[in-house]
């Protein structure tokens, strides 16, 4: 036997491992709307005002800041960050998305079903939906949360609307906040477990293959 020596990322030998660099929060380079226009996610800092669902502007309590994939060798294949193409969740432009952050769409067809049409779908849920697919992580890339006081969504990449959670989460039984559902803005949205988000993301795409047939009919 040649003794083979295998290089393995130092962070893999921290406490918290590899989960460290899947953590949630935005990778630099993502636009978020602030006030004023768009800005990177790396300039941003708790005086933007940034832009949140349904309506409006609000100030994040904080804003953390960190570097992750410092030595990516060998990266698990949940911790890569995925690559949203133009387009595939409402986005102008392409960006990555973290497979622990959650992203909100809407279906008006689904409130007779589910009492409401915005839901949630975990990054993870979506690889394969649009064109999304794993990528390699960038070395030494920054990692941005902005921190509310509640759960918010910001506006990014030109149209995508990605969940902030707070940094300690509060369960609120009268405002029907069971961790199935929230309620922000007076508008309820239920968070989809990835059985349901099949379910969801296999409709979406049989609407999106249909769209065209509609069109060369007319």
């Amino acid at each position: 036997m040649f003794p083979f020596s295998r290089h393995v990322c130092t962070r893999r030998l921290t406490e918290t491992g590899c989960a460290h660099c899947g953590a949630s929060g935005l990778v630099e380079g993502t636009a978020l709307r602030v006030r004023g226009g768009w800005r990177k996610a790396e300039q941003i800092d708790r005086h933007d005002h940034l832009h949140i669902f349904p309506k409006g502007r609000k100030q994040p309590e904080e804003v953390t800041r960190e570097n992750i994939w410092l030595d990516p060798v060998d990266c698990p294949a949940v911790v890569h960050p995925l690559a949203v193409p133009p387009h595939a969740l409402g986005n102008r432009e392409a960006f990555l998305l973290q497979q622990d952050m959650r992203v909100l769409m809407h279906d008006p067809g689904l409130r007779p079903h589910l009492g409401t049409g915005h839901v949630t779908i975990r990054g993870g849920d979506l690889i394969g939906f649009r064109g999304i697919t794993p990528a390699d992580p960038p070395k030494g890339a920054g990692l941005i949360r902005p921190i509310f006081a509640a759960e918010e969504y910001v506006l990014v990449a030109g149209g995508a609307w990605i969940q902030c959670p707070p940094s300690i989460r509060v369960l609120d039984p009268a405002a029907e906040d069971d961790g199935l559902r929230s309620v922000i803005g007076g508008r309820m949205i239920r968070h989809l477990d990835t059985e349901e988000a099949d379910a969801f993301l296999a409709a979406q795409e049989s609407r999106d293959h249909e769209a065209p047939r509609v069109s060369a009919r007319r």
